[in-house]
């Protein structure tokens, strides 16, 4: 479900309401003006984490098709002794 636009967009709100209601536990988020930035803040770390994780599958898929075997002779004739 997270590999689409809208798995993205349901996890960056649990993302988002998780972290704002964590804060509010733990008494960082007093007010409204820190709820601003811990909102603007967590919404930052969320898409960068998103752009990372597929930067990283990407890297490791292009790794993957570099180091696959190759059989170079498989359109050549077999020679005769």
């Amino acid at each position: 479900m997270g590999n689409g636009i809208l798995g993205k967009f349901i996890y960056f709100w649990i993302f988002l309401i998780g972290g704002l209601f964590a804060a509010k536990f733990f008494g960082i988020a007093d007010t409204p003006g820190n709820m601003v930035v811990l909102s603007v803040s967590l919404a930052f770390i969320y898409v960068g984490w998103t752009f990372l994780r597929a930067k990283s599958k990407k890297n490791m898929a292009e790794k993957e098709a570099a180091s696959a075997p190759r059989n170079t002779r498989t359109n050549h004739k077999k020679k005769k002794k």
